[in-house]
């Protein structure tokens, strides 16, 4: 799915023109207890989203405002280099966004939903909200979010969905447009290390031994990746390489795709049996369950019973998969990047049946439609897709990691420490997973630095 990409970058790059179509999702909330959070037309007792009580609906509010707040107050700077925290203290000072914000630098989200929300069974719906991140990060961790706000200029919210096609349709299209601009791309070439001459990168040696030379280099590499992978230590200080090496990135996650004969019916879910698989499934956890997790987590151990968000793309999509069959896509986390005393190979098959009855605990005939299937781990992440721990977002969306200290306050101007060299990674400002947005910011201060 996406959910990033602002309206300039698809007019800049013609996506919808180009056939960018995006398929908008809905999204169910399986509780333990046997309930659910659903649409609110559909009437049912089993419906916990219709049955709040008022001072629920008036916590609910009151947390859903105060994260709104906080989106507000930066989602103004999403599409230029991250502004400091004083200058965003001025720009809201006096306004009831200048409280949320303090609060949200020096609050944990659980003593958040603690003072706002009135009873356990909101505060355990909400759990799962940071559990992607860490154990109970700070709420500044919200300000992820303005990444999908009404854009300021067009009043036009960035699309939140599927895209069809697969979201490979994406690197189509940018490669298409960027191409006819006059741009040739390489693909299948190990980077080795960069060129470093005079204190300046200068180009990079690709695995062959071969160099190619320019006066930009632009990474899209994690910053891990850039700097300790392919920086040659010499070229750095010690204690740069120190502050990257400690970026958050051991809590990832791992993905578990298969193909299948037929839709999961969820047991508890007792509408239109197809609607559910129109969007994604979460399968949540209370809070107790959330820091086992995170114990398992800390001790290097895959998590018993970890959160999964299922979805099914071909549900809407049937260009994904041949008639009679459906692609299931499901997100699991949290996931240490490393185990202790053991590999995420060795452990494969055990986590993945694992992971196969808690689903079919909620969906019986999970198991039966399987007809093939792919665990990728922490591991696989790292080694097919380049992410340092497997991290998907490069460096965590923690409260420590975002905007003007995404990923480091000295590199959060997409600049690294040698001239020549940028990061234009979702490492950067303002995040992400597919957005287009770091780029897009990475790009304009390259143009002024080149004059």
């Amino acid at each position: 799915m996406v959910h990033g990409i602002q309206p300039n970058i698809y007019r800049e790059f013609q996506l919808l023109e180009r056939g960018m179509e995006v398929i908008p999702r809905q999204g169910i909330q399986l509780m333990p207890d046997g309930t659910y959070f659903g649409p609110k037309t559909h009437d049912s007792s089993r419906n916990n989203a219709l049955h709040l009580t008022q001072a629920e609906q008036e916590g609910q509010r009151r947390y859903g405002e105060f994260k709104n707040t906080l989106q507000r107050a930066i989602s103004p700077y999403r599409l230029q280099p991250p502004p400091s925290l004083d200058e965003v203290r001025a720009k809201i000072a006096g306004t009831p966004a200048a409280d949320v914000l303090e609060k949200a630098l020096t609050t944990r989200i659980y003593d958040l939903q603690d003072e706002l929300l009135p009873d356990g069974k909101l505060k355990d719906r909400l759990a799962y909200e940071a559990g992607a991140i860490g154990r109970n990060p700070f709420a500044f961790q919200f300000a992820y979010a303005s990444l999908n706000a009404v854009d300021e200029e067009t009043g036009i919210k960035p699309p939140n969905g599927y895209v069809r096609g697969g979201v490979g349709v994406i690197s189509r299209l940018f490669r298409e447009s960027a191409e006819e601009a006059g741009v040739t791309i390489h693909t299948d070439h190990e980077v080795e290390e960069f060129l470093v001459e005079k204190g300046e990168v200068v180009g990079i040696r690709l695995g062959s031994g071969d160099e190619v030379r320019s006066r930009v280099v632009a990474s899209n590499l994690d910053p891990k990746g850039t700097f300790l992978r392919l920086m040659p230590s010499e070229h750095l200080d010690s204690g740069f390489r120190k502050r990257i090496q400690g970026m958050i990135t051991d809590v990832s996650c791992y993905k578990f795709l298969a193909v299948i004969s037929e839709l999961p019916q969820w047991s508890a879910w007792d509408g239109d049996p197809e609607l559910p698989s129109k969007g994604a499934v979460v399968i949540s956890l209370d809070r107790a369950e959330m820091s086992a997790n995170y114990d398992d987590l800390e001790a290097g151990r895959p998590p018993r019973r970890p959160l999964i968000s299922y979805s099914i793309p071909s549900a809407v999509d049937d260009s994904l998969t041949q008639p009679g069959y459906h692609t299931a896509s499901i997100w699991i986390y949290p996931a240490p990047a490393k185990l202790q005393g053991t590999t995420w190979d060795d452990v494969r098959e055990q986590v993945a049946e694992g992971l196969i009855d808690q689903i079919t605990d909620y969906a019986p005939n999970f198991r039966r439609s399987i007809r093939d299937y792919k665990l990728r781990t922490p591991l696989d992440l790292e080694r097919e897709n380049g992410l340092t721990d497997g991290c998907i977002w490069h460096v965590q969306h923690t409260g420590e990691h975002l905007v003007w200290n995404r990923p480091l306050p000295e590199i959060s101007q997409y600049r690294a420490p040698l001239p020549g060299l940028y990061l234009c990674g979702a490492g950067q400002h303002p995040g992400g997973e597919i957005s287009g947005v770091p780029g897009h910011n990475a790009a304009h201060e390259i143009l002024k630095d080149l004059g």
